[in-house]
């Protein structure tokens, strides 16, 4: 059977928060006496941006698919996203979570910083400029004034993180100017995969979503073989096809409340499009799914990674 994918408005495994704007926690990732691997079933926070500081040992993230982790390395987690983790007994890290209007209160000068932070990063190449040690002195300061009681306690870690933030930031735009598209093509693309989380699926023909960005169809298809090695339909049916493997592998719904989640305009197309795109019907794939991987949900399909 599907698991309901958990939901919880205080840290993991907290059922019972009370999240106010100025909710904060820090907390350690300390190595374990154990022989096996751990971590973190699949969940998510409504309304909680996160951060994941691994200095050392094995770690795999998975959002939806799987990623295997190179420490040291700094996880961002936005509010509302489906989030899991496996550790060695060995990880060493931190963790830093926050109230999204608490967030959005920090960075409200910096709309730029806030917008770039609203997605999921897994960064591990860091640069000269903002080493790796940089980041976790910043962490390690606001573990430390969060868990004191000190006068001007709220302005000094509004700074830390202002700071911090900041770095991430930069350390954001080092890693593009390193990538090897350009960086006006670079921001096209990002502009393009916004629009196509705002918009249900295929509401917009790919000349609209160009026409929004002031550019031709065919440039866009040129940004998204440049960026993606795909074209700029597959990159919408991709992460229709995304949401539609959470949907089905994290939820109990039925197969036509996720059509009407996803906002196609009836069962039957949502049907269609995802036999087209994995060659089963949403019901098939989902049985299948859970009989081929009964300790947990498998992989996100090939189609859906974008």
């Amino acid at each position: 059977m599907p698991q309901e994918i958990a939901h919880y408005n205080g840290i993991y495994g907290d059922q019972k928060a009370i999240v106010a704007y100025d909710y904060l926690q820090s907390q350690l990732i300390a190595p374990r006496q154990r022989l096996t691997d751990w971590g973190l079933k699949p969940h998510l926070h409504g309304n909680l941006f996160q951060l994941f500081v691994l200095e050392a040992g094995r770690a795999a993230f998975e959002a939806p698919e799987r990623v295997a982790l190179i420490t040291p390395c700094v996880v961002v987690i936005p509010a509302n996203t489906v989030h899991g983790f496996t550790f060695s007994p060995q990880v060493k890290g931190r963790t830093v979570t926050l109230a999204e209007g608490l967030l959005d209160t920090i960075l409200q000068a910096t709309p730029d910083v806030l917008v770039e932070l609203n997605a999921v990063h897994v960064l591990s190449d860091f640069s000269a400029e903002v080493p790796f040690a940089d980041l976790l002195a910043l962490v390690q300061q606001i573990h430390a004034e969060t868990h004191a009681d000190l006068p001007g306690k709220q302005l000094a870690l509004n700074g830390l993180f202002k700071l911090l933030f900041v770095k991430l930031f930069r350390l954001l735009h080092h890693n593009r100017r390193k990538a090897a598209s350009p960086n006006r093509a670079l921001h096209y693309f990002r502009e393009f995969q916004k629009a196509v989380t705002r918009a249900a699926p295929f509401e917009k023909k790919i000349a609209d979503f160009a026409q929004e960005l002031k550019i031709t169809p065919v440039h866009l298809n040129r940004i998204c073989q440049a960026v993606k090695g795909r074209t700029a339909l597959q990159i919408v049916q991709a992460h229709t096809l995304r949401r539609a493997h959470n949907y089905l592998l994290y939820t109990s719904l039925s197969v036509s409340e996720i059509a009407y989640e996803l906002q196609f305009v009836d069962p039957g197309y949502f049907t269609r499009f995802f036999r087209k795109q994995t060659g089963l019907s949403p019901g098939a794939y989902r049985a299948r799914a859970y009989q081929a991987s009964p300790g947990g949900p498998p992989t996100v399909p090939a189609g859906a990674q974008s």
